[in-house]
């Protein structure tokens, strides 16, 4: 379990450095709420973005998106409604992302 959390917090910073280096302001990490977790939440030209993270050695459980089923999916848009509710924040661009993050690709980065 360990092991799953280190390659989960490596595809996270990874991704967090890919749209900090894109432009976009990352103004939330690892939101958590009852209803569900959100990995990533940022800005970028007027759109608020929430962020699904999916990090996997390797394809042979499939590829890391494929994770994101449709129950997981309602819990990512449940916990950005209570987001935005807690916040009193009214947006009228709101994007969901999923990141695919290939270790192996990490590593030919660095």
């Amino acid at each position: 379990m360990r092991y799953r959390k280190n390659v989960g917090d490596i595809g996270e910073n990874f991704a967090a450095d890919l749209l900090t280096n894109s432009g976009y302001q990352v103004i939330e990490r690892n939101y958590r709420t009852k209803a569900g977790e959100i990995d990533i939440i940022a800005i970028k030209n007027g759109v608020l973005h929430f962020v699904e993270v999916k990090t996997r050695n390797g394809n042979q459980y499939g590829y890391p998106s494929e994770a994101v089923t449709a129950t997981k999916q309602l819990r990512i848009k449940k916990a950005a409604e209570q987001y935005l509710q807690g916040r009193r924040m009214q947006w009228n661009k709101v994007s969901f992302d999923v990141y695919e993050i290939m270790t192996e690709l990490i590593e030919n980065c660095m």
